[in-house]
């Protein structure tokens, strides 16, 4: 249990802040900034579309138990600057290439 610490934390997270994200949101008709900052890679399929489609919901499903597997999996400090610098890399993209009004 111990060695997969952050894998767990961030999977019982994950529904968490997928429910405010919803919340937020409100049917599409409130505000999708918070979405775009925390599930980025589920997000970026906004860039194509102005949907978001299935397989890119399950995407950001995926995407925190992902971030605690690779933290548990390589335990150096370079892994979580990598980590962050990413997710930070791809939240600029996908803010700056949506255009939700």
């Amino acid at each position: 249990m111990k060695r997969y610490k952050w894998t767990i934390i961030l999977s019982i997270l994950t529904p968490i802040l997928l429910l405010l994200v919803f919340f937020l949101m409100g049917g599409g008709h409130g505000y999708y900034s918070p979405a775009i900052v925390l599930f980025p890679f589920g997000m970026a399929g906004t860039i194509f579309q102005q949907s978001i489609t299935f397989p890119f919901f399950i995407l950001s499903i995926l995407h925190f138990p992902f971030y605690g597997f690779i933290l548990d999996r390589f335990t150096s400090h370079i892994t979580k600057y990598c980590v962050f610098l990413i997710h930070l890399l791809l939240v600029a993209v996908v803010l700056v290439t949506t255009n939700f009004q």
